[in-house]
């Protein structure tokens, strides 16, 4: 830095200082604001990624077709039972009829009682087929996933999840056991990778089985409990979805005063509950900092007004021996600019500390970026542009005759 640049930054330094509380109080309400926005965008970038988080657990562009309550018939008893509808038929439609579906996993599941040795536990047992944890994002612990070849022949085949060994079997793998489930045993084949929670279901207790060993061996039926679909783009989901309500409809034969035998259901509802709750609080955090960043350019306006009127003799001094209107309109500026830019690096360390002080309160998933940091700042320096300018071209309008003379 020069030794003009340092005498200018000097100058200024020692203007703000002399104007006192009121470029306190301006620095301050230009922190708040710039803290605000910082909360803000921490939210933002948060909820981004604890949506991807989920999403990467549960499977991409995924949403549930589920076969729904339906009312019975006249003459075969009374009340509400789950619809036996949706079937493999009613997939190979979907498949022929839909564009945009990559796959489609059918699941044929229940509770059912589990034993080992002498441990036993009611679990969810999923008749699948082998596509189901790739698409779900299940990763193994040890052995090996279902095949083609297991649903064939029907095996007598399992894949656990975590919970259901660590209940079992203390945690160690239970691959090359033998697992008893209703009274059938099964060999288990795999053991999957702790995955957790994801919108409230415990991911880790399950047992995967072929779906035509499901079908044929444990549950003895045709029909299946849900369709997981994934669709080849995120855009297409609305359509997909729409389209397979239009091809079951019309498959099962439902009249147009006939509610749906089937529920197609998003996998990520509490999620969606959460960026709800996001979302109003970002946008309360937007109309916190809109305001406290009006206060703020207020503040910065005003302090560079009177610091105007403070100087007149000083301005009409530097115009006598050769100061430019541009250089004084630049000197009050910079002025503008530095006091908004000192108030937005206190907005920084303030936000910083609030986002780690709400996190830890809240439990809220709240992350910083670079971009969390550079645009508040930017936005300081903009601030002190914006409010500065019109106190700067009024300075650079004082003749030197009458702000001797008024001096």
């Amino acid at each position: 830095m020069n030794t003009k640049a340092k005498l200018q930054l000097r100058i200024m330094l020692l203007s703000l200082r002399k104007s006192g509380f009121r470029s306190l109080l301006a620095l301050g309400a230009v922190g708040l604001g710039i803290a605000s926005m910082m909360v803000m965008l921490a939210l933002s970038t948060g909820a981004r990624l604890e949506l991807e988080a989920i999403t990467d657990r549960i499977g991409r562009n995924l949403f549930m077709i589920a076969a729904s309550q339906v009312l019975s018939q006249p003459g075969r008893g009374g009340g509400w039972y789950a619809s036996t509808r949706l079937d493999l038929a009613d997939v190979k439609l979907m498949n022929e009829q839909i564009h945009g579906i990559r796959t489609i996993v059918p699941i044929l599941e229940g509770n059912l009682q589990t034993k080992f040795n002498r441990e036993d536990l009611v679990t969810s047992v999923r008749g699948v087929t082998p596509n189901f944890p790739e698409v779900r994002n299940f990763e193994l612990e040890d052995g090996r996933f279902l095949d083609e070849q297991d649903s064939l022949a029907r095996s007598r085949v399992a894949v656990v999840g975590s919970f259901v060994a660590k209940r079992l079997n203390d945690g160690f793998s239970m691959v090359g056991e033998t697992l008893w489930i209703v009274g059938f045993p099964f060999q288990v084949v795999g053991q999957l990778k702790e995955k957790g929670n994801t919108d409230g279901q415990n991911e880790d207790d399950q047992v995967l089985v072929p779906l035509e060993t499901a079908r044929r061996r444990l549950f003895n039926v045709d029909y299946l409990s849900r369709l997981l679909v994934q669709v080849e783009d995120q855009g297409q989901m609305s359509e997909v979805q729409r389209e397979a309500r239009e091809v079951l409809r019309s498959r099962h034969a439902l009249d147009r005063d006939v509610k749906d035998d089937f529920d197609i259901l998003s996998l990520l509802r509490a999620n969606q509950i959460r960026n709800m709750n996001s979302a109003f609080l970002e946008g309360l955090s937007q109309l916190f900092a809109a305001v406290t960043l009006a206060i703020g350019g207020a503040g910065v306006l005003a302090v560079t007004y009177l610091n105007v009127k403070d100087r007149t003799s000083e301005i009409g001094l530097r115009m006598a021996i050769g100061a430019r209107r541009r250089d004084i309109a630049s000197l009050f500026v910079a002025e503008a600019c530095l006091l908004s830019v000192l108030g937005g690096l206190s907005g920084v360390l303030v936000g910083g500390v609030g986002i780690v002080v709400l996190k830890r309160a809240t439990g809220w998933q709240m992350a910083v970026d670079l971009r969390g940091v550079a645009i508040p700042l930017l936005v300081s320096a903009l601030l002190g542009v914006g409010f500065g300018v019109f106190p700067a071209i009024k300075a650079s309008k004082v003749t030197p005759v009458d702000a001797l003379r008024d001096a």
